[in-house]
């Protein structure tokens, strides 16, 4: 599992809503619900906006209020993909040090090895990608 940099997350999740849930974690699932979101977030601040800005009350320049209302809709998707994407870098971090803590049982039994291949997997210790890489690597050792 690679780090990812959360403010090309954020800058991703300005520009298309959502898309940094397949940047930082690769979920579709996420994506589109949050770009839905996002793009009813975006499409609602622009139309309370234009409404406010039409009332004869408020004398503001035109686009003031509706950029104000875009701003802040698009300041809360930045910062709250930066947090999620800092969060797993930290997990990131806390799985590879408790990778690194723990006694290599490397064995020369493949058998053996599997089995302490698939018991990292369920502890979480390692990825998906990770365990197929080192899965194929002991099964091409033993042929």
């Amino acid at each position: 599992m690679n780090r990812r940099n959360p403010l090309l997350a954020g800058l991703l999740n300005m520009l298309i809503p959502g898309s940094s849930h397949i940047y930082v974690g690769n979920d579709r699932r996420k994506f589109i619900l949050s770009f839905i979101g996002g793009a009813l977030m975006i499409f609602l601040a622009f139309m309370v906006g234009n409404n406010i800005q039409k009332m004869s009350v408020y004398t503001l320049p035109q686009g003031v209020c509706m950029g104000i209302l875009v701003l802040l809709v698009l300041g809360y998707l930045f910062n709250n993909v930066m947090k999620k994407a800092s969060r797993r870098n930290g997990e990131i971090d806390s799985a590879a040090y408790y990778q690194s803590m723990r006694t290599d049982t490397s064995s020369d039994d493949r058998v053996t090895a599997l089995a302490d291949l698939q018991k990292q997997r369920d502890e979480g210790l390692i990825s998906i990608e990770r365990y197929e890489a080192k899965k194929a690597e002991i099964e091409s050792k033993e042929k």
